[in-house]
């Protein structure tokens, strides 16, 4: 690869890293060309991206973007997976269960909105809900008031109404 090539890698780390909102960097080692596929298959299911990065080149580009504490995992076969538009926790879960069930990539650091996020850290993000599960929650805690209002108010109309009608009823029992 000369120069020109590597520059332009380069740039385009750059971008991606500085506007990404979630970048995973993992190790894989013994993953065959199909396994490859699959995650990149996987991945572009949940808009992402999967990009094999040289570890010259992922380090200057870590250092770019202020991430200089980051470059002392570049040792090994390194993956960059990255995202500029999906659901940061959906893309973390996938990367997560694609690396526990192959065992053949090894997450060694996020970068979350520009942030440095450790392992850890990815695999608790990765075990929150679903975005839409958390808005589905959201909702239903602001409709469980109203529609306990709504029967709070409604109930006792419809108990005076059923009082008026049986009282009505044996009127017209007691007349008839």
């Amino acid at each position: 690869m000369n120069k020109t090539d590597k520059a332009k890698i380069l740039k385009f780390i750059i971008d991606e890293l500085g506007s990404s909102k979630v970048s995973i960097f993992a190790e894989f080692s013994g993953i065959t060309v199909k396994g490859m596929e699959e995650l990149r298959r996987e991945m572009k299911k949940h808009s992402s991206n999967v990009m094999v990065v040289k570890n010259t080149l992922a380090r200057m580009a870590l250092q770019s973007c202020s991430l200089d504490e980051a470059t002392k995992f570049m040792e090994g076969p390194n993956v960059l997976i990255w995202s500029n538009t999906g659901d940061e926790c959906e893309i973390i879960k996938e990367v997560l269960k694609f690396s526990k069930s192959s065992g053949k990539i090894k997450i060694k650091f996020g970068v979350l909105n520009n942030a440095l996020m450790a392992v850890d850290t990815l695999e608790k993000l990765g075990n929150l809900p679903s975005k839409k599960t958390l808005q589905a929650k959201v909702i239903g805690g602001i409709k469980a008031p109203l529609s306990s209002l709504v029967y709070n108010v409604k109930y006792p109309l419809t108990r005076l109404i059923l009082v008026l009608k049986t009282f009505s009823e044996q009127k017209e029992k007691g007349n008839g």
